[in-house]
């Protein structure tokens, strides 16, 4: 039997993800198989898993031949379990690789392809002591990707050693990064290197990636780069995810995008949920995806956010609970209300 090149995919399904970022990764994992099984090394030895984390970490797909494996479907919502997703990856490891006896050479040292666009919002910390950069040996050969401008480097670099940046989420973008991963997985199962940290030497990175090299300051106590709202269409009464960005010049989250969520996105929760946001630190609302309308409110009696129109005074019907809503004056002299933050 040949020895089995483990190679893990951890993809960050978390609401930051929603859109483009998600349907990209369902399209690149696609590819990057389709490739692999034209190479003969790869039917050879590689073996693929998938771990998603969003509020929990799940094994979508467990230990599996490259020829055998089937893409997993991948869901957006909320949370970033981040610390999880590393703790079910050491569960798998001790349960998944063969380890080298006298009798018999086990398998190369994993690969792990971290994919995470945001901030954990769980302790992911507390599972260094089994995976993290300072171990040695190391279970695993890990590649830290960063998606996005969100990413907060120093978790990643507490992480690993090899950390990458790609800002743009396009799917042109995101195309280059698993055609690199793709060439990557394929030159390691021709051969890995045997020294004594058992490294993979990765294919050239793309023009749209370059490694972090320097330490990156933490964001872990300023306030967190992105909030999301759910909400659901006044008119339509359809649900979606209402996106803001931190603007540190004016202190407060600037609204960049409402998405459109099926009924089931809208029902999945996240354990241990944020603290409300008060209304005063958003500036403002996207439109709705579904109806267009420019604004956003809260109802007070059930807390459901609703899309609205700020120019029309007449009275709303909460989609929520029913309850009839007069609108408040726009300046009340107040200093704003509480809205129900998502998982993130």
């Amino acid at each position: 039997m040949n020895r089995r090149l483990p190679v893990y995919l951890l993809i960050d399904c978390s609401e930051s993800m929603i859109g483009g970022g998600i349907e990209a990764v369902r399209s690149g994992l696609a590819t990057m198989l389709s490739k692999l099984r034209t190479d003969p090394h790869a039917l050879d030895t590689v073996h693929l898993s998938v771990i998603t984390f969003d509020a929990e970490a799940r094994v979508q797909v467990p230990m599996t031949p490259l020829l055998d494996f089937q893409q997993p479907v991948l869901n957006i919502k909320p949370g970033t379990a981040l610390g999880g997703a590393l703790t079910l990856l050491a569960d798998r490891i001790e349960a998944e690789v063969q380890k080298t006896s006298h009798t018999t050479k086990g398998d190369y040292r994993p690969l792990v392809l971290l994919l995470t666009d945001g901030q954990p919002n769980d302790n992911w910390k507390a599972a260094l002591t089994r995976i993290g950069a300072q171990v040695r040996p190391r279970p695993a050969n890990i590649y830290a990707i960063g998606c996005g401008v969100d990413v907060d480097y120093s978790v990643l670099q507490g992480i690993t050693d090899v950390v990458l940046r790609m800002e743009d989420m396009g799917e042109e973008s995101f195309g280059k990064l698993f055609v690199w991963l793709t060439a990557s997985v394929s030159s390691a199962s021709q051969g890995v290197s045997e020294t004594t940290e058992g490294k993979i030497k990765l294919e050239k990175l793309p023009d749209n990636v370059e490694a972090v090299t320097t330490p990156a300051p933490s964001l872990e106590n300023g306030p967190p780069r992105q909030v999301f709202l759910r909400a659901r269409c006044s008119v339509k009464h359809f649900p979606y995810l209402m996106r803001y960005r931190f603007d540190p010049v004016f202190s407060c989250y600037q609204p960049v995008k409402a998405h459109r969520l099926s009924e089931e996105d809208a029902h999945a929760t996240a354990t241990g949920s944020l603290p409300d946001i008060r209304s005063d630190l958003l500036n403002g609302a996207s439109a709705c995806p579904w109806c267009e309308r420019p604004g956003a409110g809260s109802c007070g009696n059930c807390g459901t956010i609703f899309c609205s129109d700020p120019y029309d005074s007449s009275e709303t019907k909460c989609p929520g609970c029913g309850t009839i809503l007069k609108r408040e004056p726009r300046d009340n002299g107040g200093s704003g209300f509480t809205v129900r933050q998502s998982g993130g």
